[in-house]
């Protein structure tokens, strides 16, 4: 054995006991006048005895070595590929007990020196994570020895106690449904270990139906929820430590810090292992009598936007009464507004969707014509239904929505995972047009004039499908092999061709249609009267906006993408974040975020209930101005849902602009 790994077999352990001579000749004489019958047959003999005392004692901590990675002082024991199910020998020669399954034990007491500093962020690049954090302040430094290896050793036991019962279940990855916080959801793929600080990296089984990039299809089921856990003892100085700036010199806080999928105010950080982690150091720091300590959370929103030495605090006390008192938010010091139940983990009431009151004034009432407010009857006429069309099967194969943003130029405003392969989730080659389709189209479908009645109401926002329509612009780093990575969820489509005839239905026979040919035609164009959204780049928190698109939700009767939509609707929210990437020095999330394909660089956050097909349909303000286009929604909380700025796409358009004006002045010098 190696006195200086932390990491021991229960072999070993037996070797060092028994090459002591005290100890074997205690042994030999316990198993001389144990007795058989007493025990029921079985004699449990003096060193498994001492490994149950130790595992007691948290002394010796049992850990599973075939977890993903296990890093403990510097070193990788994860994946262990030995003899796991080998039998121990040390029992031969000391009674011809019976032999044991071969266990591995952890020992926090010979955990080296080293600093956690480049294996965690506060921080993360996506917009559909947060960071909770919690503070155990000690103000006068006071910390009694060994605590940080007891909170250690508590944690893992009681992670690996919930963990351990499905290590050996099967699970059918099509039909798998785990009940929500049912202990045989939760999994363990990594443990990284220091002696003042622990990393954990649990997954959450949970199975459900993702139509964040819905576009007329069901999405692959989100099976797993990837919770990062981090806790470490560090005082004022050190990197690590949050909300420094608030603190006095000898002081020192114990961080417990957890990271994953923000929807549904943390749930499912809580249940994904943080809010064992939290009970069990409270614990342990409780049973040192007449140690001072405070309860403090600490801002999310400001480990997100600011330095993490900035971040502010609430005491625990003063969180526990706001939600008594029935405030579903509370405002840090620096004026960030933060939900109770993601700061304590205690779960909110149910309520219908509604715009907020702020602090200081009024909520702002929902739209309607005595604020000057535009009526989504009036701008439904310029949202278009989009569909893939595939030549080899004569059918729309998907369908998402878009708006006309250029009625001159026939361009059109979508999302280009609709049309375009770009986080590689899906079938077909990353970053081709139509998913790699060779002979796919792209087919627009509007809400014709004959849609109004005799005073000019539309009453029936029902499309037809009427133009065909190419990309034009999109994300030029898609196209770009050696970054295969997309930053904008959109494309800016260009209508090429009239259809003779609309084609109503589920778009059958659209190919059958005479085609007149409109593309670089500005007369002709004209002529088809279409109707354009204005853009803005202006948008505030709270304010409260509209979406506007064609679900393929199935309406509660059919699953997702049975049957096309042709009928407009809009969903009511409001703004509740805006998010945006992390700046390059973090390096830490930076490398955790390059790996991905889909990478944004900036999100509006919206609390509104869309549903699968609104992908790429406009969201707009009380004026009817377009803020943005939905990209996706939280996997965690479907009404959180995901905008692509106006400010990100702007440039496309210009150059889809760009591309048509010069074919036109082509056009005219011929």
């Amino acid at each position: 054995a190696n006195l200086h790994c932390p990491i021991i077999t229960s072999h070993d352990a037996c070797l060092l006991w028994d090459a002591q001579k005290i100890t074997k000749k205690a042994a030999s004489r316990a198993l001389e006048y144990a007795s058989p019958q007493s025990s029921g047959g079985r004699i449990l003999s003096p060193y498994e005895f001492l490994q149950l005392l130790l595992i007691e004692f948290n002394i010796f901590v049992p850990i599973d070595l075939s977890i993903e990675k296990a890093q403990l002082a510097g070193t990788d024991f994860g994946q262990y590929d030995g003899p796991c199910n080998a039998q121990d020998g040390h029992g031969a020669s000391k009674g011809g007990y019976e032999k044991q399954p071969l266990q591995f034990y952890f020992l926090p007491s010979l955990l080296g020196p080293g600093e956690p500093t480049e294996a965690w962020s506060y921080k993360s690049n996506d917009s559909w994570k947060t960071t909770i954090c919690h503070s155990l302040l000690f103000p006068d430094g006071r910390v009694p020895p060994g605590m940080m290896e007891r909170i250690t050793a508590i944690v893992l036991r009681d992670v690996d106690s919930v963990a351990c019962t499905r290590r050996n279940d099967v699970v059918d990855a099509d039909n798998a449904k785990v009940e929500e916080g049912s202990k045989n959801a939760l999994q363990v793929h990594e443990i990284l270990c220091w002696r003042t600080a622990f990393l954990l990296k649990l997954g959450l089984r949970a199975t459900s139906s993702n139509d964040s990039y819905s576009n007329g299809r069901e999405a692959v089921a989100m099976s797993e929820s990837i919770v990062e856990i981090f806790v470490t003892l560090v005082d004022r100085e050190n990197p690590l430590c949050v909300g420094s700036d608030s603190m006095v010199d000898g002081t020192c806080r114990l961080v417990l810090s957890g990271k994953g999928q923000e929807g549904d105010g943390g749930s499912k950080i809580w249940k994904g292992g943080y809010e064992l982690v939290v009970k069990a150091a409270c614990r342990i720091v409780k049973e040192y009598s007449g140690l001072d300590f405070e309860k403090q959370a600490i801002c999310p929103e400001c480990l997100s936007k600011k330095h993490v030495r900035e971040a502010s605090s609430w005491n625990l006390t003063y969180l526990f009464k706001a939600v008594q008192d029935g405030n579903e938010f509370v405002r840090c010091s620096n004026g960030h507004r933060v939900l109770t139940t993601l700061l304590t983990g205690m779960p909110k009431k149910k309520q219908q969707l509604k715009v907020e009151e702020s602090n200081a004034g009024e909520a702002q009432p929902m739209f309607s014509s005595h604020n000057n407010g535009a009526w989504v009857r009036d701008l439904m006429e310029s949202v278009v239904l989009v569909g893939l069309w595939c030549n080899d099967s004569n059918k729309i194969i998907s369908a998402g929505s878009g708006f006309i943003v250029d009625k001159k130029r026939g361009l059109i405003v979508t999302a280009a995972h609709t049309l375009i392969n770009i986080d590689g989730r899906v079938e077909g080659p990353f970053g081709e047009d139509y998913f790699g389709k060779q002979k796919g189209e792209v087919v627009i479908g509007v809400i014709p004039a004959s849609a109004n009645d005799n005073e000019g109401v539309r009453t029936k926002p029902t499309a037809v499908f009427r133009y065909f329509a190419e990309i034009a612009a999109k994300d030029p780093l898609i196209a770009k092999s050696q970054y295969r990575k997309c930053e904008i969820d959109v494309c800016v489509l260009r209508i090429t061709c009239r259809m003779e005839n609309d084609v109503a239905g589920q778009g059958q026979g659209c190919k059958d249609e005479v085609q007149i040919v409109l593309k670089h035609d500005s007369k002709a164009m004209k002529r088809e009267n279409l109707r354009e959204l204005k853009c803005t780049n202006t948008y505030s928190i709270e304010e409260a906006v509209r979406i506007i698109g064609y679900n393929q939700g199935g309406e509660g009767l059919m699953g997702p993408g049975v049957h096309l939509n042709r009928c407009a609707d809009f969903a009511k929210g409001y703004v509740c974040k805006i998010y945006q990437t992390l700046p390059d020095t973090d390096e830490m999330a930076k490398q955790q975020f390059d790996v991905m394909m889909f990478q944004p660089k900036e999100e509006i956050v919206v609390m509104c209930p869309t549903i699968g097909g609104h992908s790429g349909g406009p969201c707009v303000n009380r004026q009817g101005e377009v803020i943005g286009i939905l990209s996706r929604a939280d996997p965690a909380e479907k009404q959180r849902c995901y905008l692509v700025p106006t400010s990100q796409w702007r440039g496309l358009v210009k150059k889809a602009k760009r591309g048509e004006d010069l074919c036109g002045d082509l056009n005219i010098l011929l």
